[in-house]
């Protein structure tokens, strides 16, 4: 029978760490993380229409004038990650319009630098990438400045995994912010890597779905990517990185440790009760689970009797 309890208490103590993993999390808490996406992909739509509009007017109609809506908007991304960090990663449970605007509004010129950042990789990745490509026939050595770039720039988005969220969770300086970043991703690599992979993966799934599609699934499409994208992204990503950075940074997690080791706590101290009360009376020690502890049964039982 203790055995019995000993491995449904273990069995509990699994489930309940799976119930807290970050993976299942997203499941369980998608409603709440989705309304801050909404508020996030709505102002990202926003700023890139604004900037195809300003590229139709201009003449300028290209992918690198669509995509300076990246810069304005890349403020409100800061509430999307302070949203994912607290409650995938420290697994709270926040107030998710009040802590997405907080975090904005804290992080709002961080981010503004963040986004000229991020516009420059993206833009100089997509040109650099495009006008290697179309010479790659022309001469071998253009198909290797190809890979180096491709290379670089690989490097370069790793680094911005890190970026945002150390932006939200610790006080530092953007110099700081940016070299930390850039060395966490050869500090980190094998993590980086299945962070990259994951990135790549959910990347190219709605690259292809808005490829491959037509009309009003063309529409859908594009609407898809702009909700759901970012979030999976962002969500996937943060929680791969996360052990990592707070090993190198500092610890934002505390309070979940805590919780799980509290509620092992509890069952050990439950398995050990019912262990001693089906121990012998008359003996001081009992062994339980590897250690020996007092009979309180035959301590109290002494007591009584010396009384």
């Amino acid at each position: 029978m203790v055995k019995f309890n000993k491995y449904f208490f273990e069995e509990k103590v699994i489930m309940n760490r799976f119930s807290k993993s970050a993976f299942a999390r997203f499941f369980t808490e998608f409603p709440k993380l989705l309304i801050a996406q909404l508020i996030n992909a709505g102002v990202f739509a926003l700023f890139t229409a604004i900037f195809v509009l300003i590229g139709y007017i201009t003449g300028f109609n290209n992918i690198i004038v669509w995509c300076l809506g990246i810069i304005p908007s890349m403020p409100f991304f800061a509430g999307l990650v302070m949203i994912i960090r607290k409650i995938g990663i420290e697994k709270k449970e926040v107030p998710v319009v009040k802590t997405y605007f907080n975090a904005v509004k804290e992080n709002f010129k961080a981010f503004l630098l963040h986004g000229v950042v991020t516009y420059a990789i993206v833009a100089c990745s997509v040109f650099a990438m495009m006008y290697y490509f179309s010479l790659m026939s022309e001469s071998l050595v253009y198909g290797s400045m190809l890979t180096v770039y491709v290379l670089f720039s690989l490097i370069l988005t790793s680094m911005m995994f890190y970026v945002p969220i150390m932006s939200v969770t610790y006080e530092l300086k953007i110099w700081d912010i940016y070299k930390n970043s850039f060395i966490l991703v050869f500090g980190n690599i094998l993590k980086n890597i299945f962070a990259m992979l994951l990135f790549i993966a959910v990347s190219l799934c709605f690259i292809l779905w808005i490829a491959a599609a037509e009309g009003v699934m063309l529409v859908i499409a594009i609407i898809a990517a702009v909700i759901f994208y970012p979030l999976i992204s962002a969500y996937g990503v943060n929680a791969i990185v996360a052990k990592g950075l707070q090993e190198n940074v500092g610890s934002f997690t505390g309070s979940s440790a805590y919780v799980d080791k509290e509620f092992e706590e509890k069952v050990e101290k439950i398995a050990e009760q019912q262990a001693v009360e089906r121990a012998d009376s008359n003996s001081d020690y009992v062994f339980v689970n590897g250690k020996m502890i007092k009979n309180e049964a035959n301590t109290k039982s002494i007591e009584k009797t010396g009384k």
